[in-house]
């Protein structure tokens, strides 16, 4: 290919193959790099390139980053991936319900005690997929298309047997961060906008010795291949908050992954949801890929007629089995031989479903059955097609080869009538083609295929632990914006804080007898308690809400997990305790409690130790039981607890149940706000008693008001809520790491 079209300024939209070796740090003027455009896997030619670099390294910045680029390199021949399975085997945990042992059959009851407890959901399947293909798992609901793309791509917790490998080797380390994911649920973060998500990815995973620079041109290129730069500051949106549309969101997860450039690309019904021209364009952006010499293994579906007949390589999975598995075009001719061709008018992409659903129009439940159960035999006990590439048309006679040559060639036909690439060199053509005349963009395979670029071989791939704690830490605080600093919560604490300081007006003056200093304390319980509820219960939804993406980012390697759990402590920090700072200085000063500096600072800084426990309580009880209706009663269940020995409600606890005191935060916090407010604090002397001189001093601690010596030290407490706070934080990262740690 020749080099010349360097010269020419190029779209933002081109690929940018980075050799991270030899480009320059970001400063003041900009930064040449010395980018690698190849042919082949065996010559390639270095063109100077150049980025304009405003922005320093590892500035979080958001602004556009123009790229002139080249044409796109495949994948290297040595980072290609040949992905083999055989006789895999997936088996899930099933739930017995009462009675259901005697409904079964002696046969069930003879059974192992292993497959009582699990149900089987793919049976001995086998095939390959090399570099350069597309393999489309077809089925209807329940077939096992998701259930085979999660075991392959190592992120099934199902049981499994058979054997998998990657260009001949079991999945490790080195082969699992050239794989990309895209799942079917499309985990996004909705707060996020549609340049933020891409840019926090490309952050995390590139490789670290790459420019920030370098890494925002990535992220340019995947929205310009993908069509999203005219939503790119739109936020991904969910029911409650409008964002991107479905075919969007799409666009966005398979952008996630197209970020590293993965050598294999495994996407769970990616055109569910999409009208059925972006659904074809988005094939063909697969197609390219593949072209480029990466393995694409997708499930899909319902495919149109148009969408199946793009189709190269199809499996056929019908209740966990293989009912076909070869050259898509070949599908037909197959099942027409074994009694079942296609209905004339029908699609044979209809058919094929028909034929998997085991419902056949005109035949009954039965009938129907009985054909998909003959048809997986025939198509197990074959004599044909037995290589690993399944059944082709010269398997099946020379009219099969003649029909499937046909159809390729009206396949070619349509794709050049409607401007789509096909056949080898095609994504190039219509990259070039697009750069010349500057038309609109949109989410094309070429476009998209430059968005993959070249990965670099760094052996430290993705950013440092530092690196990760910082930009989690903004991402973090990106995601709570509209949560934590809500109106509606503001608003709540404020009216709340100003109803407690009208109810205990001015109670906390100099000149207050035993009534008012029982009055005061009840003032501080309920300061702390409602903060302490408030934080708590909040807290208890942070863990689940995010545990499925959290999971998903951890399998695909993209930070580790004290780096995200040290990241959300940071960002949590100053939102949460924004709120009781507020609330803290409204009541503080409207119930006139202690005029002086100290019991002022030790008040509030007592108050938000008290809240960063509770706080603790609830995103522990959020990290292990992940369920948010179970999360709210066992919350419930224990704040009361927490709450009854606190010493408030209850003085004279049973000898044998008061020892649950000194698990209570409520206990310790409650008698450190005690001692900060009445410590060496005089009231009127008639709470010492009659006998007690009128003109003596009488403090708190002598007229035995509360339970608790209030003239004593405040370290005790102190370092017990310190102490607390720092095991309950302990625990929940052994617990998220617990959660989010799969076997292999």
């Amino acid at each position: 290919m020749p080099s010349s079209s360097g010269s020419q300024p190029a779209s933002i939209g081109d690929p940018l193959s980075i050799d991270p070796q030899q480009h320059n740090s970001a400063g003041s003027s900009p930064a040449h790099l010395a980018l690698t455009v190849g042919t082949s896997s065996t010559s390639e030619t270095d063109v100077a390139v150049t980025v304009p670099s405003t922005t320093k390294i590892g500035a979080p910045s958001f602004a556009r980053t123009q790229t002139n680029a080249t044409i796109l390199r495949n994948v290297r021949q040595n980072a290609r991936i040949t992905v083999q399975y055989t006789d895999v085997c997936a088996y899930v945990p099933v739930m017995v319900t009462p009675g259901a042992e005697s409904q079964q059959s002696d046969e069930g009851k003879a059974s192992e005690k292993q497959s009582a407890k699990e149900r089987q959901v793919l049976f001995n399947v086998s095939g390959c997929v090399h570099p350069g293909e597309l393999l489309a798992l077809m089925g209807p609901s329940g077939s096992g298309k998701s259930s085979l793309l999660t075991v392959l791509g190592g992120r099934s917790t199902a049981r499994t047997t058979g054997t998998i490998t990657f260009n001949g080797a079991p999945l490790n380390k080195g082969s699992k961060r050239k794989l990309g994911f895209v799942s079917q649920d499309d985990l996004l973060f909705a707060e996020l906008t549609v340049f933020e998500t891409l840019y926090f990815a490309a952050v995390l995973r590139l490789p670290r010795s790459w420019s920030h620079d370098v890494k925002v041109s990535r992220v340019e290129m995947v929205l310009q291949g993908l069509g999203l730069n005219k939503c790119r500051d739109t936020i991904i949106g969910n029911h409650m908050m409008r964002g991107v549309s479905g075919g969007e969101r799409k666009r966005v997860s398979i952008g996630h992954e197209l970020l590293i450039n993965p050598s294999v690309l495994f996407l769970d019904e990616p055109t569910s949801g999409l009208d059925s021209t972006t659904a074809l364009k988005l094939l063909h952006t697969l197609r390219s890929l593949a072209s480029g010499g990466r393995t694409i293994i997708t499930s899909i579906h319902q495919p149109s007629s148009r969408l199946y007949q793009q189709m190269d390589k199809l499996m056929l999975l019908s209740e966990g089995h293989v009912m076909f598995y070869g050259d898509a075009h070949a599908a037909a001719h197959w099942f027409g031989e074994h009694g079942a061709p296609v209905p004339f008018g029908v699609s044979t992409a209809d058919h094929l479903l028909d034929l998997a659903c085991g419902d056949l129009p005109g035949k009954s439940g039965e009938e129907s059955k009985r054909v998909m159960q003959q048809l997986v035999e025939e198509f197990r006990g074959r004599s044909i097609g037995l290589h690993e590439d399944g059944v082709q048309a010269t398997d099946l006679g020379k009219a099969a080869v003649e029909a499937v040559a046909a159809t390729l060639r009206d396949r070619e036909e349509s794709n050049a009538a409607a401007g789509m690439p096909s056949g080898p060199g095609a994504s190039m053509r219509a990259t070039k083609r697009g750069s010349e005349e500057g038309g609109e963009e949109v989410p094309g395979p070429s476009a998209l295929a430059l968005a993959a670029g070249e990965e670099a071989d760094d052996g430290k791939r993705g950013a440092s632990w530092l690196d990760q704690v910082r930009y989690l830490t903004i991402r973090s605080v990106r995601t709570r914006r509209f949560s934590a600093l809500s109106i509606q919560r503001m608003i709540e604490v404020v009216v709340v804080a100003v109803l407690s300081g009208l109810f205990w007006w001015q109670l906390g003056g100099a000149n207050m007898d035993e009534r008012d200093a029982l009055d005061v304390g009840g003032l501080l319980f309920f300061e702390m308690l409602f903060m302490s509820f408030s934080a708590m219960f909040q807290a208890i939804f942070n863990y689940p809400s995010e545990f499925s993406m959290l999971v998903k980012e951890r399998q695909s390697g993209m930070y580790r997990l004290s780096a995200y759990y040290v990241a959300r402590t940071l960002s949590d920090l100053p939102m949460d305790c924004l709120l009781p700072t507020l609330f803290v200085w409204i009541i503080y000063w409207m119930t006139g409690l202690r005029l002086s500096a100290g019991a002022f600072f030790a008040n509030w800084w007592a108050m938000l130790l008290i809240i960063l426990v509770a706080q603790s309580i609830g995103l522990l009880i959020g990290a292990t039981v992940t369920n948010i209706k179970n999360c709210l009663a066992i919350a419930t269940i224990l704040m009361l607890g927490i709450m009854l020995v606190g010493g408030f409600y209850v003085r004279s606890i049973p000898v044998w149940i008061s020892w649950l005191k000194y698990l209570s935060f409520c206990y310790w916090g409650w008698n450190l706000l005690l001692k900060i407010e009445f410590s060496h604090r005089g009231i009127d002397s008639s709470a010492c008693g009659p006998n007690y001189p009128a003109n003596q001093y009488c403090s708190v601690s002598q007229a035995d008001t509360f339970m608790v010596d209030v003239d004593q030290s405040v370290l005790g407490e102190a370092l017990w809520l310190i102490g607390f706070l720092l095991l309950v934080r302990l625990v929940t990262y052994m617990a998220l790491k617990h959660k989010t740690t799969f076997k292999k």
